[in-house]
């Protein structure tokens, strides 16, 4: 089956909304829509550098009463299209595509005119990022490693627009606590607080004497909750699969309510714990006292005491605050589901 390389370009208002969420969408489009979707198809069996426009495969009504359309199309206003497929180099097959809502109109003959001429050049760009980089093993192999930290990480531009962030960093804008993503870029829940995270982050792209350095270390404050822990750095590195908007800073945010899931599969090989005392080890780590820990385990006090006893003697530790420091510490800071083979 050929594969398809879609480039995307949306033209809008706030380019604060390229945010976290777009990678959501193009990711469930990858997962789910790309096979089903047969416009995409039908794009990529046209002639290399040909214009398409969607009513070329289906009309306008015959594609408003699809699910693809419904589902994922007009609730992003990806309606009005113009497509191209770029490049056909084996297997795949290269489709760049320009799109809006209905509301604001079909693409005009003027418009079309302007794709065809862009289209020789978006080629030759096309074939030399090809040439310099294995653009799916970068975007892939980078984007993974990211993806599995708990840690969340946001790039960003100068003016606090998201770039991209991993998906620990996406829960943390969805959930909108402390660190908020609104159509200006990222803003803090505290007024002074936001302007203090701006201005660390521009002076991450344009360093000025006197600042005390690029970048910094703060709190941002949550209405209800421990306030999360973010570190601003510049950003100079160039990434092959970010080639829009270079980042210009990278923040690594710490939320101390969401720390790493402990395994007790991990346990259980690096202390020689049993699957019993590993249970109990991590309950341990709720900090709420032995009987809680028993009582959600559905053992007896004295159980638990015993099976704490032993974990004691194997991790060479004395009090449950010294056992919670060596298991947090022990452990790496990645996401449990994202590590293959454990569980």
């Amino acid at each position: 089956m050929r594969r398809h390389r879609l480039a995307q370009f949306q033209h809008e208002r706030h380019r604060g909304d390229r945010t976290a969420g777009r990678s959501e969408y193009l990711r469930s489009f990858t997962d789910y829509w790309a096979g089903r979707a047969f416009i995409w198809k039908g794009v990529a069996k046209l002639p290399v550098g040909a214009v398409m426009v969607r009513e070329m495969i289906i009309s306008r009504d015959e594609f408003c009463r699809t699910d693809f359309y419904n589902e994922w199309c007009r609730p992003r206003g990806v309606e009005a299209v113009i497509a191209t497929n770029l490049l056909l180099e084996g297997p795949l097959s290269t489709v760049m595509a320009a799109y809006r809502p209905y509301a604001e109109g079909d693409f005009d003959a003027k418009e079309t005119r302007l794709f065809a001429e862009l289209i020789p050049h978006l080629q030759s760009a096309v074939r030399l990022q090809l040439r310099l980089a294995d653009l799916d093993g970068q975007l892939e192999g980078s984007a993974e490693i990211l993806d599995r930290l708990v840690q969340g990480v946001i790039l960003v531009d100068a003016e606090a627009r998201v770039i991209f962030a991993n998906r620990a960093a996406e829960s943390m804008l969805r959930a909108g606590r402390g660190l908020v993503l609104g159509r200006a870029g990222l803003r803090a829940e505290i007024p002074g607080e936001t302007r203090r995270l701006r201005r660390m982050i521009a002076d991450c792209a344009e360093p000025r004497p006197g600042r005390g350095g690029a970048g910094g270390r703060l709190r941002l404050s949550r209405e209800h909750g421990m306030p999360l822990t973010v570190l601003v750095a510049p950003h100079h590195t160039r990434f092959c699969w970010i080639d829009v908007v270079r980042p210009r800073a990278v923040l690594f945010i710490a939320d101390p309510e969401a720390t790493a899931a402990l395994s007790q599969q991990w346990l259980r090989e690096d202390f020689g714990l049993t699957s019993a005392e590993a249970a109990v080890a991590v309950e341990v780590l709720e900090a709420d006292g032995l009987r809680a820990v028993a009582s959600r385990l559905g053992i007896s006090l004295a159980t638990a005491r015993t099976h704490l006893a032993h974990v004691f003697d194997k991790t060479g530790t004395r009090r449950q605050a010294e056992l919670v420091r060596l298991l947090l510490r022990s452990q790496p800071a990645v996401r449990e589901d994202q590590v293959a083979g454990r569980h």
